[in-house]
């Protein structure tokens, strides 16, 4: 009858309620004026049954904490379990309820698994009849292979398998730890050896996955599993130790970090033995970094080649986080070649071993290809990243969302601002799913310009707070190649007309400029300060500026660079009434920008570069040879028109009596 289409099924996906559906019932109950939130949270809790929402809305009249119990709310709460334990498990015959308690502790269920847990070899025709009777049992495919209990049912069982057979629980979970294992399922095995407070078991089983992990960047699911085992299970591994320095060094825990560091180092010292390549290059991998959150970079550079010279070739992974290391040194001293070419390297090897470093790594590799004006190429390698991304299944892993958000503000320079917001949402869900405060921080700059962009000043500001309280949470040294997240707020302040604000950010920064060269880590603060310094009319001073970031990005081959340059050196000329210096400066500017497709470079410098870039539609159109600079016309042209479509702000975070940025008009 289902073949031929004339039967119809209504099942527990079919009765449970929809959200909309929780709503219009818990408006029809009297003196229950539950907000959105709270009425989200039980359905979400009870999954939609009915029953259970009935329950909770009993459980909740006259109570005054309504928020605390719907937080609280559990198979455990009485309402609960009286009516599952009256109206389901007293009912059921006695070998069906062994068989829900004995199942109750898996996350999810086959016959097989079933199988091990309990001892039997009927669990097929058990999983049947259970479902065929709606005991709570939900398809997780649609094979009939997978299943889960409903959690609040889950929760009861288990709350009565815990009064009725206490000592059972343990073993049950060890035997589920052993067939997850076996069948390679890993996470599943170490959460239940752990739930078995079989320690010496899990800490085996995490020492076996927690490098793939860190690569994966799982770090909040790995950090759990880490403090959860006894400090003594750690430390009598020196390989888990040093998995365990390395999450709590990149968790911004790093005084923990060089505590347990020097613990293996006592150890390593009392037993030679134990000092395997393996080790020493996680050793290694830990120093670099230190030296490098430190600013020794030269050292983090002799450091880091020293320890290649000495790991074996097969130790890949490894030796890509050192390579990575060591190009993130060379990336921020400005060495951009040196770095580019190992981050290929890296890339490379991590294709050919079908490793997830090069994720990261092509998050590097492609601020170093913006730095050197080759936005399409960037935006060309993240994308390759991508579909690496989709042939491995990699979606759902932390990492990923480097490439996400670094896709995210290409995009965003293009002007593609609605892809651009998808793509740093997305980015930063995944930071946030694992723990990874550097995606996050990295998202939420880009976050903060692409508000801006939009014209919503205070979502700008929300998530330029969010981006320097996780920098200060986790202490993120300045030696990381992330974007400045206190340049950017000043550079939005600047944007926004809070010169005040701005400039007590230059006098803290201690931003300073003689002669020598400036270093290039510091390029975006020494650029904010110029733009801070057009904005307060002290025109010389930020030409002089200027002209020094000019020499030393063009010595450096640094085109992306260049072009930011040029256009905040346009705009002092034209502030200045020099439009004859101005036009070549903008010209240069826009030849570099044009086969690349730059965009907000020009439009985020406001109505002064919009003014001059008008004015530049005249002069160009004046020059000899117009056929050469017709494409110069067709993007200028597309530039005015991106101006023209900017959008009006929403908001604005300014107060009445903050200073605004004078009209530049007049000074053109």
């Amino acid at each position: 009858m289902r073949a031929r289409g004339q039967l119809a099924e209504l099942r527990a996906a079919d009765l449970r309620f929809t959200l909309a559906e929780a709503t219009a019932f818990f408006q029809q109950i009297k003196d229950l004026p539950l907000p959105p939130d709270q009425i989200e949270a039980l359905e979400t809790r009870t999954a939609g049954w009915i029953a259970g929402l009935q329950l909770a809305a009993l459980s909740i009249q006259g109570r005054e904490d309504v928020a605390g119990f719907i937080q609280a709310f559990s198979g455990s709460h009485r309402h609960v379990l009286s009516f599952l334990i009256e109206e389901v498990l007293n009912r059921c015959p006695a070998d069906t309820l062994d068989f829900l308690l004995q199942t109750s502790i898996l996350d999810r269920l086959s016959a097989p698994l079933c199988d091990a847990v309990t001892g039997r070899s009927d669990s097929h025709q058990m999983l049947e009849k259970v479902e065929e009777a709606n005991l709570f049992l939900i398809p997780l495919d649609d094979t009939g292979q997978w299943y889960r209990y409903h959690h609040l049912f889950a929760e009861v069982l288990r709350f009565r398998l815990q009064q009725t057979q206490p000592g059972l629980r343990s073993a049950l979970h060890r035997r589920a730890s052993e067939w997850h294992e076996q069948s390679g399922y890993l996470a599943e095995a170490i959460n239940h050896a752990l739930a078995a407070q079989a320690f010496d078991r899990a800490a085996t089983l995490v020492e076996q996955v927690a490098l793939a992990m860190i690569f994966h960047s799982e770090f909040a699911r790995l950090l759990i599993w880490l403090e959860t085992l006894p400090e003594e299970e750690i430390r009598a591994r020196p390989l888990l130790t040093l998995y365990h320095v390395w999450v709590l060094y990149i968790s911004g825990q790093i005084s923990q970090a060089t505590t347990h560091l020097e613990a293996v180092e006592a150890l390593l010292e009392a037993d030679e033995a134990k000092r395997t390549p393996e080790v020493q290059g996680l050793i290694a991998i830990t120093q670099t970094r230190l030296l490098r959150d430190a600013g020794d970079l030269a050292g983090t550079i002799a450091l880091s080649r020293q320890a290649l010279a000495n790991l074996p070739e097969q130790d890949t992974l490894l030796r890509a986080r050192i390579t990575l290391n060591l190009a993130i040194a060379h990336y921020l001293q400005g060495e951009l070649g040196p770095a580019s070419q190992l981050l290929t390297e890296t890339i490379t090897t991590g294709h050919t071993a079908q490793l997830i470093g090069p994720l990261p790594t092509i998050y590097l590799k492609a601020q170093i290809l913006r730095a050197q004006g080759n936005l399409q190429q960037a935006l060309q390698l993240c994308q390759e990243g991508l579909e690496l991304v989709a042939r491995y299944k990699w979606q759902d892993f932390p990492a990923s969302g480097f490439l996400y958000v670094a896709i995210g503000d290409l995009l965003r320079e293009q002007n593609e601002l609605s892809a651009a917001a998808e793509y740093l949402e997305r980015g930063i869900r995944l930071g946030q799913a694992g723990g990874h405060h550097h995606i996050l921080i990295i998202g939420h700059v880009w976050l903060a310009w692409l508000r801006q962009t939009e014209g919503n000043a205070t979502g700008s500001q929300e998530a330029i707070r969010a981006a320097l309280q996780l920098v200060q949470q986790h202490e993120v040294s300045r030696f990381w190649p992330l974007p400045s997240a206190a340049c950017t707020q000043a550079r939005l302040w600047i944007a926004q007309g809070n010169l005040a604000a701005a400039s007590r950010w230059a006098q803290t920064s201690d931003l300073k400029w003689d002669d020598t060269l400036l270093p290039y880590i510091d390029e975006a603060a020494y650029l904010t300060l110029a733009r801070l310094r057009i904005a307060e009319d002290s025109l010389e001073v930020a030409e002089s500026l200027l002209l020094q970031r000019h020499q030393a990005a063009a010595s450096a081959g640094r085109s992306g660079s260049l072009i930011e340059i040029l256009v905040l050196q346009a705009v002092t000329y034209a502030a200045q009434k020099q439009s004859e210096k101005a036009m070549p400066v903008l010209a240069r500017a826009l030849s570099l920008a044009e086969p690349e497709g730059y965009v907000r470079l020009f439009v985020d410098e406001g109505e002064a570069m919009r003014w001059l870039i008008s004015d530049f539609r005249f002069w160009i159109a004046q020059q000899p040879n117009p056929e050469r600079n017709a494409p110069l016309l067709i993007y200028v042209d597309k530039l005015l028109a991106a101006f023209r479509n900017e959008p009006t702000p929403v908001d604005s975070s300014l107060s009445a009596d903050q200073p605004k940025i004078q009209n530049p008009k007049s000074k053109i």
